[in-house]
């Protein structure tokens, strides 16, 4: 094994057959804290090139885990109490030069990812939500990969426009069968945002061949999973230009051209419209009315910061949640004041306070449950208004158009990647006032693997 520094992802290869009683590391080789703790808990011995066995407090071993130590020149062994300013870390307290093939790569990626935010931030400006959080997305991939370099983490794979990598890598090779379209052939009068997801996608290429170079080794490439990873990158803002190309070249509108084109998904082949839309948490919260609030503040409620609601806001007062079997303390309140008082809360919460409230969407609280609200000024038992919110989509009537749907419609919509839901019976709910998202709550949003700036996929066909 001839790698200077000796990673979690190498052993894992080198253990596909079996895992050893001992492991040898050689003269002049390093081994990153997570393989230390990889072979520690799997009882292999480490040696050294004598066969001597390491102990804990051993040089060799200092010298690859030493972080208390100081930092560790790779090439050399080298040791430093404090960073030289041409050296840079590679993994916890080893150093590798600045042009080191690794950091080109990483600088590479980092470059990408300003990229994608520079386009993400004029898209949003612009107000197209739905190219923002494709965007998001690319942004996450991107970071993800990062991440699993830096701590040398095996990468998974990931999902979008509900179609898995290899699906995606069909429909950019071969766009004449899924989207009746020739391979593009770019012209400055083209669409400024197709031109510039083509800018992202020369990019992510010159990546792809950073990380080759980074992790060529004699016996092939050791990262192939990022090298994978950045190549199925590349044809998913391939398909992203497609997708954006479509309308144009065939004169049909955004709405069908999607229902007939994207049919093919990952989750028992069900069709997406390819409307996508942002998916926000929600957490256990109350609305009060101007006289609970009286009673449990003593005046009115004062404004934290603004939601992503036009008009709605957190307040900086909390409340406790006390129910026969327990209680839930500084919850959120949310202003401004409501005509009546209304809690939220998930499941889970539900079970802590030993209550049985009903699934209800927000307002209906006629015969809900009741719950004590309490404060250090007071209490007030709330005799009906206990939910637990239905998921639902807020959307103004020009999105509601755009989709084919109206207000108070259910829809289905999927959400998530490596643990994907479809959400049935999403409530639509119009307003001029309101801005497009989905909110779950946060029982829902564990189930299918929810993270920030994760959009939904409404699927074709509403209930």
């Amino acid at each position: 094994m001839a790698e200077k520094v000796v990673t979690e992802s190498c052993l894992r290869k080198l253990f596909l057959q079996g895992v050893p009683e001992t492991f040898c590391l050689e003269e002049g080789q390093l081994l990153t804290p997570a393989a230390a703790q990889f072979l520690s808990e799997r009882k292999v011995r480490l040696t050294n090139g004598s066969s001597a066995e390491v102990k804990p407090g051993g040089a060799s071993l200092k010298v690859a885990l030493g972080a208390a130590q100081g930092y560790v020149a790779v090439a050399d062994g080298k040791e430093y109490a404090v960073k030289p300013a041409h050296l840079t870390h590679l993994i916890s307290n080893q150093l590798i030069p600045k042009n080191h093939p690794r950091i080109i790569f990483r600088g590479q990626l980092d470059r990408f990812q300003a990229e994608v935010l520079l386009f993400q931030g004029k898209v949003s400006n612009c107000g197209d939500r739905t190219l923002a959080a494709v965007l998001g997305g690319l942004l996450s991939r991107a970071r993800a990969i990062m991440r699993a370099d830096v701590l040398g983490e095996t990468l998974i794979s990931c999902v979008f426009f509900g179609l898995d990598e290899e699906e995606i890598w069909k429909r950019s090779h071969d766009p004449e069968q899924y989207y009746g379209l020739k391979h593009l052939v770019l012209s400055a009068e083209m669409d400024p945002d197709i031109l510039a997801l083509n800018r992202l996608r020369t990019m992510v290429r010159e990546v792809e061949i950073a990380a080759i170079t980074a992790f060529a080794n004699a016996a092939g490439i050791e990262r192939i999973d990022i090298v994978q990873a950045l190549n199925r990158l590349s044809s998913v803002i391939y398909v992203m230009m497609l997708r954006a190309a479509l309308p144009r070249a065939t004169g049909r509108d955004q709405a069908s051209r999607t229902t007939e084109d994207i049919v093919d998904s990952v989750m028992a082949r069900i069709g997406e419209s390819g409307h996508q839309i942002p998916v926000e948490l929600s957490a256990r919260h109350a609305h009060l009315s101007e006289a609970d609030a009286q009673k449990l503040f003593g005046g009115k409620l004062t404004m934290l910061r603004e939601l992503s609601q036009p008009g709605q806001y957190l307040c900086q007062e909390r409340v406790c949640l006390i129910g026969p079997g327990g209680r839930l303390e500084n919850v959120a309140v949310l202003g401004p004041v409501r005509k009546h008082t209304q809690v939220e809360v998930s499941l889970t919460d539900a079970r802590i306070l030993d209550v049985k409230p009903p699934v209800r969407q927000s307002g209906d609280t006629a015969g809900a449950t009741g719950i004590q609200i309490g404060t250090e000024l007071g209490t007030v038992d709330l005799e009906e208004g206990l939910l637990i919110p239905g998921r639902h989509i807020h959307m103004r009537s020009e999105d509601a158009s755009a989709i084919g749907i109206s207000d108070m419609d259910f829809v289905r919509v999927r959400v998530g990647d490596v643990r994907a839901l479809v959400f049935e019976e999403v409530l639509v709910r119009v307003n001029e006032n309101y801005r497009l998202a989905m909110h779950i709550d946060f029982d829902e949003g564990n189930a299918c693997g929810w993270t920030p700036s994760m959009t939904g996929y409404l699927l074709k066909g509403h209930l």
